[in-house]
């Protein structure tokens, strides 16, 4: 990869196709090998290690040739995503800033005519009641049979409020929602919930992320503790390995 001139993307991969097609040929052999061995005593686990080694080699030889090629071309997506990072930077920065204030606007607007409605919606109903309260005596006065002061009051009470309209409103292309999150603050006292909630054990029962997470913990303690590992509601697990070196 030579050098390019600032914002330009120079890309200049090659390997050695000979010496590929050498390793290309010895791959039916290697793998009837590895497959056709039986393991049943002391020669045949060293041959066993000879072709493992021997295939060691092989992928070492063919690492030498690619790694290259894989070099070059990582270097040069990463010189593709800092070009178009850098091209795009001085308008995505301030244009996510603007995003932001515009949305942050938008929301407190209308959480202001929310609280602003339902205020106004308490006012109307108290409103509502004193004058159905005075209608009712009123028409009770002039002699009004009961389900005629009701009916009067019923509608008195249905009077709504006028609606508040917030300052502001996402424009044309725009759309605004709330997104909603949560995280830990007290393992403890979480953990000590979970174990009580039925849906909760079964969500994370089921979150392989979760899983995952939380067993690359439990390997920690396994390989420090070893046979003496012992935590309720996990089990051991040990797994053969070996290592080869040419």
């Amino acid at each position: 990869m030579s050098a390019a001139k600032p914002g330009v993307v120079d890309v200049q991969v090659s390997y050695d196709r000979a010496s590929q097609s050498q390793l290309a040929v010895q791959v039916p052999n290697l793998t009837r090998q590895l497959s056709e061995i039986e393991l049943t005593d002391q020669a045949s686990v060293d041959r066993a290690n000879e072709i493992i080694l021997r295939c060691k080699q092989w992928i070492e030889s063919v690492d030498r040739i690619m790694d290259r090629v894989r070099d070059a071309t990582h270097k040069a997506w990463k010189a593709a995503i800092k070009a178009q990072d850098e091209f795009k930077d001085p308008v995505l920065k301030p244009m996510a800033a603007l995003e932001s204030a515009v949305t942050n606007f938008i929301v407190e607007a209308q959480q202001a005519a929310r609280r602003k409605q339902e205020a106004a919606d308490r006012e109307q109903e108290r409103l509502n009641r004193a004058e159905a309260k005075r209608v009712a005596d009123e028409l009770s006065a002039l002699g009004a049979t009961k389900a005629e002061i009701k009916q009067a009051k019923a509608e008195i009470k249905s009077t709504a409020a006028p609606v508040v309209e917030p300052i502001a409103e996402a424009s044309t292309g725009q759309s605004v929602r709330m997104l909603y999150s949560a995280e830990v603050v007290d393992m403890k006292v979480f953990l000590k919930y979970l174990a009580g909630d039925e849906y909760l054990l079964q969500l994370f029962k089921y979150s392989q992320s979760f899983r995952k997470a939380v067993e690359s913990e439990l390997r920690g303690e396994a390989t420090n503790r070893k046979d003496a590992y012992s935590i309720p509601g996990t089990k051991l697990v040990k797994t053969p390995s070996s290592a080869w070196r040419g």
